[in-house]
């Protein structure tokens, strides 16, 4: 083992001698008269294998240019580790948002064969559920309650009510969507209930009637030649949807199953 001493002394004599007369002076082979020389010449045989290094390298440090380098190498390596973790808290969200939708959805059919809900939807044209479900804990712990509506894992508000038209009853969820990522997961999630669902829809404006119902997209049982299905969906007709929905005062989204 090198003495450590030993190894620091010399490298402590080298680096002044370099520092007081250059090291193309110093590492000259004429030089022999020199410390560093000197204390080479003097160090133990058995240990100057350890010495075979350029002298210079003993002083070497890390250039500017070097460590700019690895500064643009970290920076890259952040952003793109943010940029990752952005899109996974993306992906987190809207998959919560699904699984809310989901629980809505059951919960709402659990209203509806409460014998004291149905008496209720015969006597009234539109029953806001919200509070109901709130009672019989149907509603998410997750999602916070705000009058009649409530909010998803995107901040989206949500209304869910029964209306009764005519002799004919339905439910229906509206998401008002504050941008497109959770629009078009909200199309997907009515997509993939296509066989339950009367139809999808969307309003952009507070004048609100029949004829303000667009996109209107329905459900196996009631797809026909001449309309829109749900199950024939693609990416970029779901994507036309929700440029279309943000061309008015707001994007609402109507899911309706009778």
């Amino acid at each position: 083992m090198i003495n450590l001493f030993d190894f620091f002394s010399f490298s402590f004599h080298a680096h002044n001698e370099i520092a007081e007369n250059g090291a193309d002076k110093v590492l000259s082979s004429g030089e022999e008269n020199s410390s560093v020389h000197k204390t080479y010449v003097n160090f133990p045989t058995s240990h100057k294998s350890a010495l075979d290094a350029p002298l210079y390298a003993i002083s070497s440090g890390r250039s500017m240019v070097e460590m700019l380098g690895v500064l643009a190498i970290i920076g890259v390596l952040s952003v793109g580790a943010i940029s990752g973790y952005s899109k996974a808290m993306l992906k987190y969200k809207l998959n919560k948002q699904t699984e809310q939708l989901t629980a809505i959805l059951n919960g709402a059919y659990q209203v509806f064969n409460l014998g004291e809900f149905r008496t209720q939807a015969a006597s009234y044209g539109n029953i806001f559920l919200t509070d109901i479900m709130a009672k019989l804990n149907l509603i998410p712990q997750e999602m916070k309650k705000q009058d009649r509506y409530i909010f998803d894992s995107m901040g989206n508000r949500i209304s869910v009510a029964y209306e009764t038209s005519n002799t004919e009853g339905f439910f229906k969820i509206g998401v008002y969507v504050n941008e497109k990522e959770s629009c078009q997961n909200v199309w997907n999630f009515s997509k993939e209930l296509h066989n339950i669902l009367w139809q999808t829809h969307y309003i952009t404006t507070d004048n609100e009637d029949a004829d303000t119902y667009l996109g209107r997209t329905y459900g196996d049982a009631y797809c026909s030649k001449g309309t829109n299905c749900l199950r024939d969906l693609s990416v970029a007709k779901i994507h036309d949807l929700c440029e279309n929905c943000f061309v008015g005062n707001y994007c609402l989204i109507r899911i309706v199953w009778k």
